[in-house]
């Protein structure tokens, strides 16, 4: 079972989830900006990237909408791969898919009722589907818990290797992978810590990664 730890904001997260046995790492960056805007924080990000172990995977996980800016960023980061979180222009994922040399993980909400549609539309672009929540207009990140049994329904759908996440915690992993058989887990707030001290940006909690990883990997 291969594990993703997501929303990572720095180095000692970075490397507290690597120890335990995470596999891929997400850094979250890119909403409705230009890569420019983000650049302070792709910097940082940039000398985690330096010192990852060859065997974990990076990946830049964006919102954004053009594929010139994903693509902009994520090779200044010099991430192994892109997780797109928005469901953006099919000629959009399209030049994305032909000018980035890396993985790509495209994500789905699993509850929509044209999720289908969109697997079929973005399947020759990306190497993974992420089957995720959504709430607030929000995709990713939020906390509330997808539905399995729907999530189950299109992993059977698709031969492409499928990770899952929304609202996983240690609590309830191995229920959902129990459900969905996926090929991965994919968990930030589930794993998180925050606080006021911290101007609300999100810190990992290390007894929750550990724990959650654990446990994931028992599978």
């Amino acid at each position: 079972m291969k594990v993703k730890i997501c929303g990572i904001s720095n180095e000692i997260d970075t490397f507290n989830a690597i120890n335990n046995g995470a596999d891929l790492i997400g850094f979250v960056m890119g909403g409705k900006v230009l890569p420019i805007e983000v650049e302070p924080y792709a910097q940082n990000v940039r000398q985690i990237i330096k010192k990852l172990p060859k065997n974990v995977k990076s990946f830049l996980v964006t919102h954004l909408l053009s594929a010139d800016d994903i693509l902009a960023l994520s090779q200044y980061i010099n991430c192994t791969g892109i997780q797109v979180s928005e469901d953006i222009d099919e000629e959009e994922m399209k030049k994305v898919r032909k000018n980035f040399k890396g993985e790509i993980i495209k994500t789905i909400v699993s509850n929509y009722d044209d999720a289908e549609d969109k697997m079929k539309i973005y399947e020759k672009y990306c190497d993974y589907y992420l089957f995720d929540s959504r709430n607030s207009n929000y995709t990713g990140g939020t906390g509330v818990e997808n539905d399995w049994e729907k999530t189950a329904t299109l992993l059977a759908k698709t031969q492409k290797p499928c990770f899952i996440a929304g609202g996983l915690t240690p609590e309830n992993v191995q229920t959902a992978i129990n459900i969905t058989n996926p090929f991965g887990v994919d968990v930030s707030t589930g794993v998180s810590h925050f606080s006021e001290s911290y101007l609300k940006k999100d810190r990992k909690d290390l007894n929750k990664i550990k724990k959650f990883i654990e446990l994931a990997k028992r599978n």
